[in-house]
């Protein structure tokens, strides 16, 4: 019985330690339950691949437009590394027709996008500089959006 007893407190024991070591120990996951102290955020990536580019622009522009159903002639380019500020950074255009809150189409226009960390930053007027020489392809996400 004095074996069982002995054997018990030094399982206790090395079970203690362990968990005093691991609240000493500096990890992220400990770190954040550190009251005060905050884990860093990953700095942003302005040449990361936007892998859903698509859908996330069509999500923004279900948002973005008065009226974003029936939307005609969509083109969006394929997005290409071009210096934004100084700074390569992926970007496309999308070109398309909208309508107005009566219903009646605007006219073609385009907008530049900016991405950064793979994900939509800017939706600025679209600059025939900035958007010549992309590879558009059909973008039928947008011409079947609903609010």
């Amino acid at each position: 019985m004095a074996g069982r007893t002995v054997t018990r407190l030094g399982l206790a024991g090395t079970l203690l330690a362990f968990v005093l070591a691991a609240c000493s120990a500096d990890t992220g996951v400990l770190s954040y339950l550190t009251p005060g102290k905050v884990p860093e955020p990953p700095p942003p990536d302005p040449a990361r691949f936007p892998d859903q580019y698509k859908s996330d622009i069509a999500d923004f522009m279900r948002t973005y437009l008065n009226n974003p159903t029936r939307v005609k002639d969509a083109f969006v380019g394929q997005p290409v590394l071009r210096p934004v500020g100084g700074v390569p950074h992926y970007v496309t255009c999308v070109r398309y027709n909208p309508r107005d809150s009566r219903d009646q189409y605007e006219g073609e226009q385009t907008n530049f996008v900016v991405f950064l960390s793979g994900k939509p930053n800017q939706f600025l007027p679209g600059n025939p500089d900035l958007c010549r020489g992309l590879n558009y392809q059909r973008y039928p996400e947008i011409e079947s959006m609903v609010p």
